[in-house]
């Protein structure tokens, strides 16, 4: 619903057309019995330059369709209005809690190699977070996981790096190195040993972010997809995720 979210008009993944005018809202009835819109004509609605549409759904903010799809191997989420006459890029912000409704991310394309784990490996709930040792809210933000997991037991969170303010060797080191405590001491600005490895992970995890627009850490992937950016105190982190442990509680 529109007094829940806020439309944000950041940066267009794709050049937006002019629209005309046009449209008249829904009756008392769901959106859906008098409105409709097919992948078909959604990619018939889009600028040049999208490749093709993955999904149509109707969004959380009334009166917008959330269409997901790619353009030249980067996947984007944009909204088209129900009457067909308007295309939004851009974030949707829910400002009860900050989730960007407008970036989802596929959690099959995840995976734990690499990763740093804070938390129990079997926690029914698994937090990506995507972070980056010299960036002082993700240091902050760090700090703060062990505080979740002291309370909620039932989540554990995995940390990938990325290498945007420290440099793609001393990333590799600590990947290399599989040690949490080296990890710790690059959070502390401690210098990291440099170590050597076969692997592929520092590039994959950044081709990963490119893929799905992630440009900034600390960003954090919840269990359904969505996406946090920035860092929380952990009060607020145990707020965002406990809905998580109850739902897995519950079933």
């Amino acid at each position: 619903m529109l007094r829940y979210a806020i439309l944000v008009f950041c940066f267009c993944l794709l050049p937006v057309s002019s629209f005309a005018f046009g449209g008249a809202g829904c009756g008392a009835g769901e959106c859906s019995d008098c409105h409709s819109l097919t992948s078909d004509e959604a990619f018939k609605l889009l600028p040049p330059g999208a490749d093709e549409v993955n999904s149509v759904e109707f969004s959380e903010v009334g009166g917008l369709w959330e269409v997901k799809g790619q353009a030249r191997g980067q996947m984007f989420t944009v909204y088209i209005d129900d009457s067909k006459q308007y295309l939004i890029a851009g974030n949707v912000l829910r400002i009860s809690d900050g989730t960007d409704i407008s970036r989802s991310i596929d959690t099959k394309e995840l995976n734990v190699e690499g990763a740093f784990l804070i938390g129990d490996a079997n926690a029914p709930v698994q937090v990506f977070i995507l972070t980056d040792p010299k960036c002082g809210h993700c240091r902050q933000l760090h700090h703060e996981l062990y505080k979740v997991v002291e309370q909620l037991p039932q989540v554990a969170f995995r940390i990938k790096l990325m290498a945007m303010m420290t440099d793609v060797k001393t990333v590799n080191s600590i990947v290399c190195s599989g040690s949490i405590q080296v990890l710790e001491d690059a959070m502390a600005d401690k210098p990291v040993a440099e170590m050597s490895c076969v692997s592929h992970v520092t590039d994959a995890t950044m081709a990963f972010a490119k893929r799905w627009n992630i440009r900034s850490t600390p960003t954090l992937i919840l269990p359904d997809g969505k996406v946090l950016s920035g860092g929380r105190p952990a009060t607020v982190l145990i707020k965002e995720l406990t809905p998580y442990v109850e739902a897995v509680k519950a079933k």
